[in-house]
């Protein structure tokens, strides 16, 4: 047994027994049979010892100071603004998830409705050309084929009949005389096309209305006065839609062909025109025909455009179209995204439980991108560091659950469980010489505390209880 683990008081004790039961010893004795036996001295020496040899063997508890700490949250907005609302107050405690300020978002929800629009815009072009071939996009075609033909052959006339005058000078009589006939018959057709034109849109618009009757009802009145709605059949009013869209068409295609015939008159009148300044001026016959045979060739260029427009109508987008309609569609899907991502960050929302500690800005007040707007503890996230000397540091364990006592509550034991052990000794010699300098090395442990009652609060010094040898 050491000197160190014996207890003053123990050997106190020892030595005053011992002190006292010399002088008993040392007294003169007539009888030798008088004197006090040995025997109870060292029976009370070895209860003396055992006690000590108990007291050294039980664990000493050591105390470690330290103060209790919690987690802090900055919270800073992503994007700057001018602040709307701020429905918190410092010391107000907040859930996950909710609202801690709202950042001025009508310029950027204003941004987002246009982009709605190009993404609904460039869907429905996608959409249009993914459909089928329309019927109507071929008739629009073909109707524009048919008049760039009806052109071109005009241009060939003329550029004919201005190489035959310009042969020919006796025939130019005869070529005025045909210009007047042919602008006649011109203006004639011109006319019974617009004629026709105008039947057309009375035809299409008679059925429109009986669409309309159709799908409202046909009201009848009986001889006593009563007023009776009768609902069509589902069949006749698909009939008469069907008619409906035949007799648009063909009205669209009537005033294609009185547009044509205007053209073919206003093309006469300026071939009866040129003839008549031919024969006033009979040296602008070369010059009549380089204008006729350039007239005539842009006509042959403007024939083939339209075919092919014909030819691409027949055969629907092609995949290259297809492509560029779906690429605008993606992109115009990721501005909107974008924006709709922006929009969301001018909600700024707590990101765990806590209690709002400070708040920087106020409402009306302008904030920047990661400027500091708002600290959160979280009151259920405590934690400890102690400092344990290096002979001792070997009591402790990632995972161990220590009791934690402060000085409000002396009676109540907290739960602190280690979760990290600092690898490197601190406050030591940079070269530790001897067993004593080691010894004086401390680690830092930190603690997570259990606070279910919410007893505990940062900044209250509290002690960790660690039993050793």
């Amino acid at each position: 047994m050491s000197s160190t683990a014996f207890p003053k008081q123990a050997a106190s004790a020892v030595a005053a027994l011992l002190q006292a039961w010399a002088k008993l010893f040392a007294r003169p004795y007539p009888i030798a049979g008088e004197r006090p036996s040995p025997i109870p001295l060292l029976l009370l020496l070895s209860a003396l010892l055992g006690g000590c040899t108990a007291v050294q063997s039980a664990p000493a508890e050591h105390r470690f100071t330290g103060f209790i700490e919690t987690d802090v949250i900055v919270i800073s907005p992503e994007i700057g603004g001018r602040i709307l609302e701020t429905p918190v107050d410092e010391g107000d405690s907040v859930a996950a998830g909710a609202l801690l300020a709202r950042l001025d978002d009508s310029r950027i929800r204003l941004q987002l409705d246009l982009a709605d629009a190009k993404v609904a815009q460039a869907e429905a072009e996608l959409a249009r050309l993914q459909a089928a071939v329309r019927p109507e996009d071929i008739a629009v075609a073909e109707a524009r084929t048919a008049q760039a033909q009806a052109a071109l052959d005009a241009a060939e006339t003329a550029l004919d009949d201005a190489l035959v005058l310009r042969d020919n000078p006796q025939e130019l009589d005869v070529q005025i005389s045909q210009a007047r006939t042919a602008l006649t018959e011109a203006q004639a057709q011109a006319r019974a096309a617009k004629h026709q034109a105008r039947a057309a849109d009375i035809e299409a618009q008679m059925w429109g209305e009986i669409v309309s009757e159709l799908a409202d009802g046909r009201t009848v009145i009986l001889p006593n006065g009563t007023i009776l709605t009768v609902n069509s059949p589902p069949e006749q009013r698909h009939q008469a839609n069907v008619q409906w869209n035949l007799a648009s068409q063909k009205a669209w295609k009537a005033w294609e062909m009185a547009k044509q015939a205007d053209s073919l008159a206003t093309q006469a009148q300026t071939k009866l025109r040129d003839l008549l300044r031919q024969r006033t001026n009979r040296q602008n016959a070369e010059a009549q025909v380089v204008a006729a045979t350039n007239t005539r060739d842009q006509a042959a260029a403007a024939l083939a455009q339209t075919q092919a427009a014909l030819a691409a109508a027949k055969a629907g987008p092609s995949q290259e179209q297809l492509a560029a309609a779906e690429a605008h569609v993606a992109q115009a899907r990721a501005e909107r995204n974008a924006l709709a991502a922006i929009l969301a960050k001018t909600d700024i929302t707590a990101p765990a439980d806590g209690i709002l500690l400070e708040r920087y800005f106020s409402p009306g007040e302008v904030i920047g991108p990661g400027q500091q707007l708002l600290r959160l503890t979280r009151p259920n996230q405590l934690s400890i560091t102690i400092y344990v000397p290096a002979d001792m540091i070997s009591e402790c364990s990632v995972g161990d659950i220590l009791p934690l006592v402060v000085d409000s509550a002396p009676e109540q034991k907290f739960d602190a469980r280690i979760i990290t052990i600092s690898d490197e000794p601190e406050y030591t010699t940079r070269q530790s010489q001897n067993n004593a300098e080691r010894a004086a090395a401390v680690y830092a442990v930190t603690l997570q505390i259990e606070n279910p009652d919410n007893l505990l609060r940062p900044g209250l010094p509290a002690d960790v209880l660690l039993e050793g040898k």
